[in-house]
């Protein structure tokens, strides 16, 4: 059997509206589907999926899981993220692989924003770094 690229991460969440609200208004991303009981989102490559907490699935933020959202532009994307009252826990801070910086959504899971650094965006699978302005 052979098995495809990873194509949705699913969230268990507690409050359905306020966690679309995040991943939408401070996050920026595209809804593709919002209803009580599923939420989806556009995020490039994969679909982040929200899924109530009930009786079969709870909310774990400490889990070990993390959300990775590369951008272009570090500087661009914290900037926005704070215009939309999302706060910054960590960072922005620079490692070898590039800067990184981390928020955490209405439930407590730690989504990072990761600008790569020069070189390694190919490893990644992204477009070449795009020109400063």
């Amino acid at each position: 059997m052979m098995f495809g690229k990873l194509g949705l991460v699913m969230v268990v969440v507690r409050e359905m509206e306020r966690s679309v609200a995040f991943y939408r208004d401070v996050l920026g991303l595209k809804p593709l589907i919002v209803q009580s009981n599923w939420s989806q989102f556009d995020a490039g490559n994969i679909i982040i999926g929200l899924h109530p907490e009930g009786e079969e699935v709870k909310v774990s933020p400490s889990n070990g899981m993390s959300l990775g959202i590369y951008v272009d532009d570090m500087d661009k994307a914290v900037a926005e993220i704070r215009r939309r009252f999302g706060k910054i826990a960590v960072g922005p801070r620079q490692d070898p692989f590039g800067r990184w910086a981390l928020v955490f959504d209405p439930d407590g899971y730690s989504v990072q924003i990761i600008e790569m650094a020069r070189g390694l965006r190919a490893a990644h699978k992204l477009p070449p770094e795009p020109p400063k302005e």
